[in-house]
Formats: structure tokens, C-alpha cells, sequence
């Protein structure tokens, strides 16, 4: 670790780098075998999957053969033939003549389907007719049992086969009476399909050019492309799978899928290389890659080593001197500024900012000063359309009490106000904030008339200092709050500004109901969850405190006396 320590930059670097890279190549290999890995068994997962689509063909099919027996099943033609010869009985000229016209109605009904190979009807007497394709080569038991499953199955489609004693793919259902709804046995339509056609028809969508296709029962092939030496094919294993294996010496892959409903199982096999042999030579190639990257990535290193050093040593000789507080030499040190890579960018944005340390210690106090002039104009807006709404509701009331003369007037003296609270500067004298009151207070007469009394009064020449505005009305419109509206006799509401030797008092009093003592000490500290106009209080004491260095808050009350709020500033002129 010393020898480390004491090896130049460029050594150093070169150490540090050799180190980091074959780090990195050697997990670049391990995390590109893992990732070609993992796309490997996606490919094998996409085969897994192109197959089911396969067999999601294969099943159409298989829906296309039922769907096309319940259609002759409940064709108007047939069931009108089939009725006939259940209402006739055997033998005779009629009955033959409606077998003979219900063959043609088969041979008719089935030119349109190339899996049908034939349709076989037989009547409720046991006697048949059937078009041209039906097989007589079926073995009898098989015959049986799948009569014995169309029976049972109340007029639905019954599938069954291939086995190994029935070639064929049997498709049966009864006929049942349908224009009566009387649902009777008028015979069984049997459809005889040639499975190899179906399972054909879509194998070109298989992605691999020299595919093998397998379908198979425990103890029937079903359809194959290869008819001698079988590749292993997966039996009594998972419903699903894949697996690669060497077949006549050269590498395969299978992939299988076993259905459940009808016992069949798909396997797709085909050469390795067709599809997943480029997965192999890109592996070769990108670790060839790998290993060229790394060596020219060693002798960049060694050369960038030395053009990075020589810079950055100037650079932290500079920085040394910059920890000392004295700017003016650090920018004394010669330096590359002229270049044009990240070395030189970062000397040239170390120069810059020595040059504006300073002004951006400045800006930071302008920063803080404009924070403080937002928090206060965010204040401000809290109170103005608390005041508004209020305003807007008494001039309400008026209307509704047919008032219209003084909703007029109160309507002049709102806008009064308006202009003035939404005055841009944050600060007025006394003399206007005393008018504002005094406008709000004639609003507040039309609406309360005789219930509260008021009364402004001012000691001295306070009105040329300037204050925060919209400090009295929300104290005015709390005291009318928890006073006037809550009482049954005169509330008297008093509102004094006194100059002093080197303040301002600003007073307001009412007469209403009082705090009781336990939540006195809540409003105080505005702790106590607000009531009404309540928030009015805080946005004032809040501006007041982002105003003044020093300033006096003070609310008493007594139960059953009164409120009483004192607001004391220090004298301020305009310029100031």
C-alpha cells in the first residue's frame, strides 16, 4: 500500500484502470453468458408458445367440424326430411324416397367442408344413410362406445378418436325435434374427419424451416412427418416442456404441449441451428469482442492517463489555495484554460466561479429578502377573500331584504375597499388603513343596524407612519364575529390608534361573550383550532413578525366582558 502511495499519478491511474477494467471484463463476460443464457430460454419460451397458437389453429378446426354439425343438425331441410321418416315406418316407397332426398341434403350441406370427409345419418329405427367418404372399416366396439357417448350426450357434439382401432376423427350428435321445441330423437349425425388435414392445414406457420411435427395419444400417433426412427418423444412427463437432445449426431430441439380435454399431445422438433445456432455465433463473436475491447482499451488508457494528470495536478494546487480563503492567488496560478476537453472545461468553470463566489453570495441575499417579500404578499392573500366573501354575504342579505338603496351604497363603499386592498404595495399609512376601516365599518352598520355599535378614535398624529396593510378590518371583522353575531343585545366594538413616544398602539375592543380562561392560552399561541374568521388573528401576528425585528401581540379577555387585541409597532415613515 506505501509502494501504491508513492507511485505517480500516471502509474496510479494506469494501475487503477488495468484493475477496474478486467473487473469489468470479466463481468461483462459473466453478466453477457447469463443474459445470452437468459435469452435462450425466451426463445425456447417463444417455440413453447409458438406452438400453443399452433394448437389454438388446431382446436379452431376442431370448433369449425362441431359448429358444422349443430348447423346441419338444426338445418330447416333436415329436420324437416328427418321428421318425415320418423313419422314413417320402414319399408315403405315414402320412407325410401325421404332417405334417398336426405343423402343429397348431406352430400349438399357438406361440399363446403374439406376436413368432413363423410356424414352418416341414422334414423331413430337404426337405419342409415350416408354420403360419399363415410368408412365401414371401424372397428365395432369403438363404434359402440362412441354411440353409447352421442346418446348420453343430449343433442351435444361428441368427439372422439383417433385410436389405434378408428383412423378417423368421429364427430357425433343427435338430431333433436326443434320447431315444436319438443326436443325429440329424430336420429344421430355422425361426421367422419380426416385429423391429418386439420392438423396440416396451419403447420407452415411454424417458424422453423425443417420442422417435424408429432400429435399423439398414450397409445396412438395421431399425425407425424417422420414415418421411421422416431426421435424420443416425451411421454408421461409435464404437460409442457422443452429440451434439447442429439438425434443421427447432430444437435435438436423439442418443444411439447399436452391437452388435457382431449389427451392429445404436441411436439415440434427441428435442427438446433435452424432457429437458435446464431444465438452461438453471436456468443463467439461478442467474447472475441470482449477481449479486443480490453486491450485497446489499456493502451487509450495509458496515453489519456498522461494528458488527464499534468491539468489536474495545476487544479489541485489551485484548490490548496482556495481552502486558505485567498481567491486572488489561486486565480494566479497558470492553468490550461485553452482546452477543449472535460479537463478543460473544469478549470475554466473553476476560474469562473472564484470570479462569482461573491455575487453569488449576494444573490443569496437578495434571495432571502425576495423569500420574505412572497411569504408576506402569501399572507396578504389569505385575509383578502376572507374579507371579500364576508362582504359579498352581507351585501346578500340586503338584496334579500329588499334593501336596494343601501345594497347600492354598500356595494360603492366594497369597492372602495377593494381598490385599496388590492393595492400591489403591502404597506399604507395609518391615516387609509383607518379610512379602510372606517369604509368596512359602514358596510357592517347596514347589516347589523342596531345589534353593534362602533367607535373609532385616534390619540395623537399617528396618521402619516406606515404600517402592513389590512391589519385593523380582519381584527374589526373577528371582534363582529365572536361579538355581534353571537349576541342578542348591542355589542359595542371600539377601535383606537394611539401614538406614542416611539410606537404606535393599535386597539381593538368589543363587548362580546370573552374566551373562557382554558382556551384564552390556545388562541394566544394560535394552537387552538380556528372558527370562523379565526385564521385572520395569525396572518396578522405572521406579517407583523416578517415586518418588525421587534414588535407587541397581545389578546385579553375575560368571560362575559369581552376581547380586547393590542398591536403595538414601532413609529415608521415612508422611505424608511
Amino acid at each position: 500500500m506505501t509502494k501504491y502511495k508513492n507511485m505517480n499519478l500516471t502509474r496510479k491511474m494506469l494501475l487503477v484502470y488495468f484493475g477496474f477494467a478486467g473487473i469489468f471484463l470479466v463481468v461483462a463476460v459473466i453478466a453477457f453468458q447469463i443474459s445470452m443464457e437468459a435469452f435462450e430460454k425466451r426463445l425456447y419460451e417463444n417455440s413453447l408458445h409458438e406452438l400453443d397458437y399452433y394448437i389454438q389453429d388446431v382446436r379452431d378446426g376442431l370448433t369449425d367440424v362441431e359448429n358444422r354439425s349443430r348447423e346441419m343438425a338444426i338445418d330447416s331441410e333436415i329436420q324437416e326430411t328427418a321428421i318425415k321418416l320418423s313419422e314413417m315406418g320402414p319399408g315403405t316407397l315414402e320412407y325410401s324416397q325421404a332417405m334417398t332426398d336426405l343423402r343429397w341434403q348431406l352430400v349438399y350441406q357438406n361440399t363446403e367442408q374439406s376436413e368432413i370427409n363423410g356424414v352418416r345419418y341414422i334414423d331413430p329405427f337404426g337405419n342409415s344413410v350416408e354420403s360419399a367418404g363415410c368408412p365401414w372399416n371401424i372397428a365395432e366396439d369403438e363404434m359402440e362406445r362412441f354411440m353409447e357417448l352421442v346418446e348420453a350426450s343430449n343433442g351435444e357434439a361428441v368427439m372422439y378418436g383417433p385410436t389405434r382401432d378408428c383412423g378417423y376423427l368421429l364427430c357425433g350428435r343427435k338430431v333433436l325435434r326443434w320447431n315444436d321445441i319438443s326436443l325429440d330423437n329424430l336420429g344421430t349425425l355422425i361426421f367422419f374427419c380426416d385429423v391429418g388435414k386439420i392438423i396440416a392445414n396451419n403447420k407452415e406457420q411454424m417458424e422453423a424451416d425443417h420442422s417435424a411435427l408429432f400429435v399423439y395419444t398414450d397409445d396412438t400417433m395421431i399425425y407425424q412427418d417422420i414415418q421411421e426412427d422416431l426421435p424420443p418423444l416425451p411421454r408421461d412427463q409435464d404437460s409442457q416442456g422443452y429440451r434439447v437432445m442429439i438425434y443421427e449426431g447432430q444437435r435438436y430441439f423439442m418443444c411439447w404441449m399436452t391437452l388435457s380435454d382431449m389427451g392429445w399431445t404436441y411436439a415440434n422438433f427441428f435442427p438446433y441451428s435452424d432457429i437458435y445456432g446464431q444465438v452461438t455465433t453471436v456468443r463467439n463473436m461478442a467474447l472475441f469482442g470482449f477481449a479486443i475491447a480490453f486491450i485497446i482499451l489499456l493502451l487509450l488508457i495509458r496515453k489519456i492517463a498522461g494528458i488527464i494528470t499534468k491539468p489536474l495536478e495545476s487544479l489541485t494546487q489551485s484548490m490548496q489555495v482556495v481552502e486558505t480563503g485567498d481567491f486572488q492567488s489561486a486565480k494566479m496560478i497558470p492553468m490550461e484554460t485553452d482546452r477543449e476537453d472535460e479537463v478543460g472545461v473544469l478549470t475554466r468553470e473553476f476560474k469562473v466561479m472564484l470570479d462569482k463566489i461573491d455575487a453569488l453570495i449576494y444573490e443569496n441575499y437578495e434571495k432571502q429578502l425576495l423569500l420574505k417579500d412572497t411569504k408576506y404578499k402569501m399572507l396578504q392573500a389569505q385575509i383578502n377573500p376572507h374579507f371579500l366573501y364576508n362582504t359579498l354575504n352581507a351585501i346578500h342579505w340586503m338584496i334579500r331584504a329588499k334593501k336596494n338603496d343601501a345594497a347600492g351604497k354598500m356595494i360603492v363603499e366594497l369597492g372602495i375597499l377593494l381598490r385599496a386592498s388590492f393595492d400591489e404595495n403591502p404597506y399604507t399609512t395609518v391615516e387609509k388603513e383607518i379610512d379602510m376601516v372606517k369604509s368596512y365599518i359602514e358596510i357592517q352598520r347596514y347589516r347589523y343596524e342596531d345589534r353593534a355599535e362602533f367607535t373609532v378614535k385616534t390619540v395623537g398624529h399617528p396618521g402619516e407612519y406606515v404600517m402592513p396593510r389590512m391589519t385593523l378590518q380582519p381584527l374589526v371583522e373577528n371582534a363582529i364575529f365572536y361579538g355581534a353575531d353571537v349576541m342578542t343585545k348591542i355589542c359595542y366594538i371600539d377601535i383606537t390608534v394611539t401614538e406614542e413616544d416611539e410606537s404606535i398602539l393599535f386597539e381593538v375592543k368589543d363587548s362580546g361573550p370573552g374566551i373562557r380562561k382554558e382556551e384564552l392560552e390556545k388562541v394566544r399561541n394560535f394552537t387552538v383550532q380556528p372558527k370562523g374568521h379565526g385564521i385572520g388573528i395569525k396572518n396578522i401576528y405572521e406579517r407583523l413578525r416578517i415586518t418588525y425585528k421587534k414588535f407587541d401581540f397581545t389578546i385579553d379577555s375575560e368571560e362575559g366582558k369581552g376581547t380586547a387585541i393590542r398591536i403595538r409597532v414601532p413609529k415608521q415613515k415612508a422611505g424608511e
